[in-house]
């Protein structure tokens, strides 16, 4: 059984979001497991779908990057 890379997308440019969860649906062990682009939804989401990797925008609305950061942390 092959474990899947789950990637959640957090940035505020729709066509990088799109353009990016495109290119991981290609990939056979990387799987898009949602996407925003505020810093509040991608709090919820984290929680909600525990990805393995978050790529992350820095300047977004609701909450920045590193707030994000910093509440997944703790």
């Amino acid at each position: 059984m092959e474990t899947k890379t789950c990637v959640l997308i957090a940035d505020i440019d729709e066509d990088f979001r799109r353009l990016l969860g495109d290119v991981l649906s290609q990939e056979d062990d990387m799987e898009c497991v949602g996407n925003t682009d505020n810093g509040v939804e991608a709090l919820t989401l984290a929680a909600e779908r525990q990805p393995d990797v978050l790529v992350m925008d820095i300047i977004m609305p609701r909450k920045d990057g590193f707030m994000v950061l910093e509440e997944l942390r703790s």
